[in-house]
């Protein structure tokens, strides 16, 4: 039987329902973070960081302007070429109403636009996900209103 606050990991949500996401939790040992996803499209290595082992990737993800990423390991080619690649935006509804007026969607629509650090995650099987550490903040930036909706 599922709560009100319980989901399966093939729920989707959409601009509408973001309200109704249920909040971070641990399950099974396992973090339970719902998460608005992008999917890299494109992976280049730009070359390596100037202080110490470090790798920096110029990143293409559907939504977002391009941007640089500095990893303190290199990306194995599997994770590339599979697309299993993602940055992620955490997401909570901050308490929204279960209603979105016009006020409220349009508050909504101006927090997505702002830019955010994202998390990088690669896909594992059976619809988990692994964080990849990055030696900086990644922030990722939408690019447009348009694309946010």
């Amino acid at each position: 039987m599922r709560t009100p606050d319980s989901y399966a990991p093939s729920d989707v949500y959409d601009f509408h329902s973001l309200d109704r996401v249920p909040l971070p939790r641990f399950l099974n040992r396992c973090l339970i973070l719902p998460c608005i996803a992008h999917r890299v499209t494109a992976v280049q290595l730009a070359g390596e960081g100037p202080s110490g082992p470090s790798y920096i990737y110029k990143i293409q993800a559907c939504s977002l302007r391009p941007l640089e990423i500095t990893l303190p390991d290199r990306l194995e080619n599997a994770t590339i070429s599979q697309g299993a690649l993602q940055l992620v935006r955490p997401w909570h509804s901050n308490g929204q109403s279960a209603v979105l007026d016009a006020t409220s969607e349009e508050q909504l629509l101006l927090t997505l636009g702002r830019p955010f650090n994202a998390l990088p995650l690669t896909e594992l099987p059976h619809s988990q996900h692994k964080r990849i550490a990055s030696s900086t903040l990644i922030t990722a930036q939408p690019i447009s209103r348009a694309s946010i909706v």
